[in-house]
């Protein structure tokens, strides 16, 4: 098996990547901004529900936030 092939395999299988972006959703009752602490980048989840990309060094630290769960 060729490198590219295991790759589409484990993808085919949903496994993330180290640097795979990591999805969260808002469970809060208004809008929410979150600041990563590795990167500083701001996220914006501008509604209940909401779902939003975040970089995987900063999923420790959004992890830490309540209203805010990994999907």
């Amino acid at each position: 098996m060729t490198c590219c092939q295991g790759r589409l395999r484990e993808a085919a299988r949903g496994y993330r990547t180290p640097d795979a972006p990591v999805e969260f959703e808002y469970r809060g009752r208004s809008a929410l901004t979150a600041i990563g602490a590795a990167t500083r980048r701001i996220y914006w989840f501008e509604a209940p529900g909401s779902r939003v990309r975040v970089h995987p060094r900063d999923a420790p630290s959004l992890d830490t936030v309540p209203v805010l769960r990994r999907v």
